[in-house]
């Protein structure tokens, strides 16, 4: 730092104060001769009581401030080189690092060069100082956490090997436990499988041939032909979930004002829930009346043009232009005479000429401007006259509509529930809403519904108001039943099990009573029988009666007057697992033969 003459201090002063680091002036009496307002602040002093002040008085003093005391004196009393020390001094309630240089200012003097007074910049570095501590407290904590991975690592590689190893034997063991499945399956299949319950009335026949008494009896099994119930059904899974939600959303943008029912609370249809201020809103509906009673008077005016002020102002200065170039003429005219009479000059005739000329021309002007005044009622204005009193009348009415929703009541009876999602603010007094806003839903815990999904091939089978058996491992020995109320029209998103899309279906439980109501909570798994299609008076045979040659279907069957086994074409229909249905050809009480 270069030394500075005493007498250039005035100059110097005013750079101090611009600096950011606290600056005191000392001269070797221990006169303050200057501290700037840096140096105050970071000693916590007035710079009103430090000008003039013996330093020795205004620091020896004061606490916490030895440090900085003693090492200001000692370059005081012992001036030198430029020193540089860090103190810690306490500030307040806080403790706070200074980096205090001294240096000296010297007389203009070159041969004599005495020192007249000394100079102590302050500096504060503790946030630097406190940004080191970090740095290498972060730095600890990071070395121990990379040796704690590098642990965590070794052992995950230890216990990945057992899991190599216990893999090998799981492999092992589930090959020979399908080798052991196929040997039961291979067995089974060498016993004669039973016939089913539909073949329950297949009875043993034995017919003759009368042609032939010497030929054998041949013996054949029958089916009696009666009817059953046809039932077709498609087992799904889903869960329990609330049968009906009504969603509460902002009719429009302001603030909420009240909040008459707490979330959590029961609630009935029409009953008060939140009451929003309608300030805003009355100061649009106040503009939006003003702009449709504007809207009405201009139509209003445009129908009844003819009539109205613009056009008696355009009539009017169309009759002074015309009275005005009347007047012009007849000056003209006794111009024109005492111009003869040798009475005037020829310039004022020819002035009396260039003002009948002006009146021409602001009456040819006044004719324009009546003709464009009384177009303006031409019938594309009163067109958009129309339109503008008609858009003005509709946003009217839709914000004196929404004045009247401002207290929001209940759809339905029901519990009262948060909006779901990180987006929705609490429902509370004071709450800035926009217009769609979602504030809270109304739950119906009296209804219930589940939720399930079908592949794309069962979707066709499914219709709205299909009968469903409901169970489930929550409420065993409980059966209720529901209705299907509707079928998504659209893959759920996400919901591709093996690349098949699929479809939320939703059923609506059958009121329950208070026994079974009490067994179900909202999530629980249930296991679901949709009823497809349900015939009660079908004709069901086994399936090994039916023979088929192309297109053409047929069965055998035993004519009762001859006991001769005759063809007969059919028509069929569905299919179950062991019987097929039979739409025509066949009637109650026939024998159907089996092969």
């Amino acid at each position: 730092m270069k030394t500075l003459s005493y007498s250039d201090s005035q100059i110097y002063w005013a750079l101090f104060e611009c600096l950011s680091d606290g600056v005191i002036i000392i001269d070797f009496n221990g006169i303050i001769k200057f501290a700037n307002s840096d140096f105050c602040r970071m000693l916590n002093l007035h710079q009103d009581e430090l000008l003039g002040s013996v330093f020795g008085e205004v620091f020896v003093t004061r606490e916490n401030l030895d440090e900085f005391t003693q090492i200001v004196l000692d370059a005081v009393f012992n001036p030198g080189e430029r020193e540089r020390k860090i103190v810690t001094v306490e500030i307040g309630d806080s403790q706070r690092s200074l980096v205090i240089t001294t240096t000296y200012l010297k007389s203009e003097e070159e041969q004599s060069q005495e020192t007249q007074a000394m100079i102590a910049t302050v500096s504060d570095i503790t946030e630097i100082k406190e940004l080191r501590e970090n740095e290498v407290r972060l730095g600890k904590v990071v070395e121990s956490q990379l040796s704690e991975l590098q642990i965590a690592y070794r052992d995950i590689e230890i216990r990945s090997e057992e899991l190599s190893s216990i893999t090998r034997k799981v492999r092992v063991g589930r090959i020979a436990v399908v080798l052991i499945v196929l040997g039961l399956f291979v067995g089974i299949g060498s016993w004669r499988i039973q016939p089913l319950d539909l073949l329950s009335n297949v009875t043993q026949q034995a017919i003759s041939d009368p042609a032939n008494p010497v030929a054998k009896e041949i013996s054949f099994q029958t089916f009696t032909v009666q009817l059953s119930e046809l039932k077709a059904t498609i087992a799904l899974r889903g869960s329990l979930s609330l049968g009906r939600t009504e969603e509460i959303v902002s009719p429009f943008e302001g603030n909420i004002s009240e909040v008459h029912v707490p979330i959590g609370e029961a609630v009935k249809e029409g009953e008060p829930l939140i009451t929003l201020d309608t300030g805003q809103v009355s100061t649009e509906l106040r503009r939006t009346e003003v702009s449709y009673i504007q809207a009405r008077d201009k139509l209003n005016n445009l129908e009844d043009w003819a009539n109205s002020d613009e056009m008696a102002r355009s009539r009017s200065a169309l009759r002074r232009a015309a009275i005005a170039i009347d007047e012009a003429e007849q000056a003209l005219a006794r111009s024109s005479f005492l111009l003869e009479q040798g009475i005037i000059s020829a310039l004022e005739h020819e002035q009396a000429e260039r003002s009948r000329t002006n009146r021409e021309l602001d009456y040819e002007a006044a004719q324009r401007e009546f003709a464009a005044t009384e177009n303006k009622s031409n019938e594309e204005a009163l067109l958009i006259a129309r339109l503008e009193l008609d858009t003005a009348r509709v946003q009217f009415e839709a914000l004196k509509k929404k004045l009247e929703l401002s207290t929001v009541m209940a759809p339905i009876s029901g519990v009262l529930i948060a909006a779901e999602g990180a987006q929705n603010a609490p429902l509370v007094k004071g709450r800035s809403v926009k217009q769609g806003d979602l504030l809270a839903s109304i739950a119906d815990f009296d209804r219930l519904s589940v939720v399930t999904s079908v592949d794309e091939v069962d979707l066709r089978k499914i219709k709205v108001n299909q009968r469903v058996l409901i169970t489930g491992p929550g409420f065993p020995g409980l059966e209720i039943y529901g209705t299907v109320e509707r079928v998504s029209t659209r893959a759920v998103g996400g919901s591709r099990l093996r690349g098949v899309p699929r479809f939320e279906v939703v059923i609506s439980v059958d009121q329950l009573n208070s026994d079974a109501r009490g067994q179900l909570r909202v999530g629980m798994s249930a296991q679901l029988e949709i009823t497809v299609f349900q015939q009660q008076d079908a004709i069901l045979i086994p399936i090994p009666a039916v023979e088929q040659f192309g297109q053409s279907t047929s069965v055998n069957i035993v004519n009762p007057e001859t006991s001769e086994v005759e063809q007969r074409p059919v028509v069929i229909g569905r299919t179950t697992l062991n019987s097929v249905q039979v739409i025509e050809g066949l009637a109650v009480g026939e024998l159907v033969v089996i092969p």
